[in-house]
């Protein structure tokens, strides 16, 4: 099961733990602005991350306001992701709080 969590937790765990966090939104909003290290993660590229990622870090999903990201989020736990989080307000949220980077 996941956890919803909030943006500032989202950042402390990124931060400490160094978490994978996966942005889920289209490609144009990803480089528009997105949480620096992020990976933008969609149906195209899912099997390749999944194949790649490290399951037993923590995983953070993000998406435009935190609601699609918590399907995502049960998703990747039953891909076998030990720790998988929501992020509760989404990148909208986020960039309220958080320098952003933009490609």
């Amino acid at each position: 099961m996941f956890k919803r969590i909030s943006i500032s937790e989202a950042n402390q765990l990124q931060q400490d733990k160094q978490a994978n966090v996966i942005d889920i939104r289209d490609p144009q909003s990803y480089s528009n602005g997105h949480i620096p290290k992020s990976s933008h993660v969609t149906n195209e590229n899912l099997a390749e991350f999944l194949s790649q990622a490290d399951k037993a870090k923590p995983l953070i999903v993000v998406c435009y306001h935190g609601n699609s990201s918590q399907p995502a989020a049960q998703f990747m736990t039953e891909q076998g992701f030990s720790e998988v989080y929501s992020m509760d307000g989404g990148f909208e949220a986020w960039k309220l709080q958080y320098p952003v980077d933009v490609d």
